[in-house]
């Protein structure tokens, strides 16, 4: 495994799987990429007798991905909660309505 392999593996280790916060990791587990990743790497860890983690059988860029998005749930777990609830019960986004300056002055 290379060195940058191993730094990513570990940080998303330490932002997700070791974090407190259960908004986080359920935001983080329930992202449709993060799901897509895990099945396939639970898989391959399934086939080559649970031997190590999960994330021993991802690409470089799969651990990108992860990464990237461990360190976006990490900052932001309630927003991203909010929205995987939001889209749980079939509840549109709650991101504001753009209304021109007019708009907003006339109260419409």
């Amino acid at each position: 495994m290379s060195e940058e392999a191993a730094k990513l593996k570990s940080e998303i280790v330490r932002l997700i799987d070791e974090s407190r916060d259960v908004e986080v990791k359920m935001a983080f587990y329930s992202d449709e990429r993060v799901q897509s990743i895990m099945d396939r790497l639970n898989k391959e860890w399934e086939s080559n007798g649970y031997k190590g983690i999960p994330l021993d059988y991802a690409t470089v860029d799969e651990l990108k991905t992860l990464h990237s998005l461990a360190k976006f749930y990490s900052a932001n777990p309630t927003g991203a909660y909010r929205e995987f609830m939001r889209a749980a019960y079939g509840i549109p986004s709650a991101k504001p309505e753009k209304r021109s300056w007019w708009r907003r002055l006339l109260g419409l």
